[in-house]
């Protein structure tokens, strides 16, 4: 099991939800999340890592002693925390939670109705959002 949180951005005018692969990596470990609309305000180095708009910023030195600890090998860099998802979005990007309840919430009547029907509407819903999150060039969508 993983640990998950959602974390406001810099601004406070969005939240991502965070997922720590294999719990490895305590909250702590992200230093600072910026939206798209206060990217500015981070500091870009080799700690940060660009998705999309979002910004990332870990403390590569703690990550790296608690990844060599528990055995991670590798050079352990902020694309590689985001991409492999030892502090990551939860999913493919920020908000895929929210759009994964949304979808759930607004195809719920089709579950008494026709389950093979819900299903299908389902997964054709989340590939066609998949799909788009691609083509908008998500990180970690790109390994789909």
């Amino acid at each position: 099991m993983c640990l998950q949180l959602s974390r406001t951005c810099s601004c406070g005018r969005h939240s991502a939800f965070l997922n720590f692969r294999d719990n490895l990596l305590p909250p702590e470990m992200l230093l600072g999340l910026y939206c798209p609309e206060c990217r500015r305000r981070a500091d870009f180095s080799e700690n940060t890592v660009e998705d999309c708009g979002w910004v990332l910023e870990y403390d590569l030195e703690g990550a790296r002693a608690i990844l060599a600890q528990r055995g991670v090998r590798g050079e352990v860099t902020a694309a590689f925390l985001l991409e492999e998802g030892y502090l990551s979005w939860q999913g493919l990007s920020p908000g895929d939670h929210a759009v994964n309840a949304e979808l759930h919430h607004r195809l719920a009547p089709l579950v008494d109705q026709d389950m093979k029907q819900y299903l299908q509407c389902l997964k054709e819903e989340w590939l066609a959002y998949v799909a788009r999150l691609k083509a908008e060039g998500w990180r970690k969508a790109q390994r789909t």
